[in-house]
């Protein structure tokens, strides 16, 4: 309901605006009236209406310095002018204070009845345009977070924005990028904080980090959309080594007492330009995977070339066959033996040099070969990926510090060991045929009475006095035939070389695979392999 004030100094006059009024209808209502200039004046700051209906001459304060004093204090007011003066400089001041409607008495219904519908219509379109405008304004705010952060990993990814270009539009962010130098840390949580029982330690982590940066490193710090546990902190001015390791030591300290964790921290060098953050943001994310090696709750700064792209890691064939072997022989020790032997040479290097995403990989690349190669690798991978919820790869290219990913593949490792024997169990019922068919399954490796005594649960004595009792020959008797028979078939091709039959038969010397062959067959190798031709 629109409200309306008359003022006039004649009551009669007034009166008869009132009996004109359509105050019937329900979107106007006469909050009161006015018999001198400044009784109109207190009336419009007591009631705030929408529209005050005055005439031009009256005591004490005249219709038009009223308008005047109300154009400067209450300009949303609707002015109409009723006066008996039919006089253009009249009319003209009035226009000059924002009056556009100036009626003559007598007044005349339709005519006023008319000026006060379009004063309510420009009203409620005035209205409607405001709520709008709060509307959209409030949009903005709540879009304006999300938009900052949009700005500011465009800053840190490949952009072709100048200097001068970013400090105009972070200052309408209300972000100050002012100054010559800058600085982009990269902050991550110790632990994974998605996963801790707390729903809400994930924002409060975020917001302590932000604090923390901002009040004792002076930084603006958002989360990099490419992998949101990662907090980037834009850090203005010289020194800012010294300020973000106090950041970081405060921020440490109250994430431990409040979240059970730590962060650590991965500085870039120092640039000139706010153009150039691009490129420092890929040498604080390296210079933060430092903490691979150097354990939770770390700051390293980057320093160029210090993590090498070659890791010096080969994983043999050999060596894989002999891990295959223990493993199938339900000896895992030979497996953990390798990964220990590989982690201390990694870690007794003076400094850890070797990116860890390439230890990742390495370590990756010898899971699925053992996988592979005992022919398990999609059903044990479906199971660990049911079980756990993830992909063994992604497990290990998300493990923060190298002691984890010694200990997961470890682990992996057990498990994989559980699953071959699961499927494959011993066959107690026959215990010699079974050590026969482990002699001729893997005859090519270096096979041992105690290896195959281990699988069968039997002492190595108790099997080889067994095994000659059943088959009439000793255990290396048997693998000896078992060998010869096999390189008997791989000397029918003519194409092979001795060197090759006896390496893939198990023996490294081919003098020594020669001379055991005529001791065998009574031939030697290249009367066998004529008469067979």
């Amino acid at each position: 309901m629109l409200k309306l004030i008359i003022a006039d100094d004649e009551k009669w006059v007034r009166t008869a605006i009132k009996s004109v009024l359509p105050c019937d209808d329900s979107e106007f209502s006469l909050v009161s009236e006015a018999s001198n200039g400044i009784e109109a004046l207190e009336l419009c700051r007591q009631h705030m209406p929408d529209m005050l209906i005055t005439d031009i001459k009256m005591p004490g304060l005249n219709g038009l310095e009223l308008i005047s004093e109300l154009a400067r204090t209450l300009p949303d007011i609707r002015i109409v002018v009723i006066s008996g003066y039919n006089d253009f400089d009249y009319a003209r001041t009035a226009m000059r204070y924002g009056v556009r409607d100036y009626l003559l008495k007598p007044v005349d219904e339709n005519e006023l009845h008319q000026v006060l519908n379009r004063i309510k219509n420009e009203i409620a379109e005035r209205e409607k345009q405001k709520r709008e405008r709060e509307t959209e304004q409030e949009r903005y705010e709540r879009l304006l977070p999300v938009i900052s952060e949009a700005f500011l990993n465009r800053l840190v990814s490949r952009n072709s924005l100048t200097s001068e270009n970013i400090r105009n539009e972070s200052r309408k962010y209300g972000i100050d990028l002012s100054g010559d130098s800058f600085t982009v840390c990269v902050t991550s949580a110790d632990a994974n904080l998605c996963e801790n029982e707390d729903p809400g330690a994930y924002d409060r982590y975020r917001a302590l980090v932000r604090r923390s940066m901002k009040r004792f490193a002076g930084a603006v710090t958002f989360p990099f959309e490419g992998d949101r546990s990662l907090l980037v902190s834009i850090v203005r001015g010289k020194d800012a080594a010294d300020r973000i390791k106090r950041a970081h030591a405060i921020c440490s300290r109250l994430l431990h007492k409040r979240l059970g964790t730590t962060v650590s921290c991965g500085a870039s060098g120092e640039t000139r330009s706010p153009g150039m953050l691009q490129k420092l943001f890929p040498d604080a994310a390296e210079a933060l995977e430092a903490r691979f090696w150097y354990g939770p709750g770390t700051v390293t700064f980057h320093v160029p070339g210090s993590l090498s792209d070659d890791p010096n890691l080969t994983l043999q064939q050999d060596t894989l066959n002999k891990i295959i072997l223990n493993i199938k022989l339900s000896n895992l020790q030979t497996a953990l033996s390798f990964v220990e032997s590989i982690s201390s040479s990694l870690k007794s290097s003076p400094a850890p040099n070797c990116k860890p995403a390439l230890v990742r990989e390495f370590f990756w690349q010898f899971i699925q070969s053992v996988i592979t190669m005992l022919n398990i690798q999609l059903p044990f991978i479906h199971q660990e990926t049911m079980v756990s919820g993830r992909h063994p790869h992604d497990r290990i290219r998300e493990v923060r510090f190298f002691t984890e990913l010694e200990d997961y593949v470890k682990e992996l490792l057990r498990r994989i060991y559980d699953f071959y024997h699961d499927r494959n169990p011993v066959d107690n019922t026959n215990i010699i045929e079974n050590a026969k068919r482990i002699i001729e399954s893997n005859y090519s490796g270096d096979i041992s009475l105690e290896q195959v005594a281990r699988h069968v649960h039997l002492s190595p004595a108790y099997l080889s006095e067994l095994f000659k009792k059943q088959t009439g020959m000793s255990f290396i008797d048997y693998k000896t035939i078992v060998r010869i028979e096999n390189a008997k078939k791989l000397l029918a091709d003519p194409t092979v070389t001795i060197s090759e039959v006896s390496a893939k038969v198990g023996y490294s010397d081919p003098k020594y695979f020669s001379k055991l062959f005529k001791k065998i067959t009574g031939k030697t190798v290249y009367e066998f392999k004529k008469g067979h031709s």
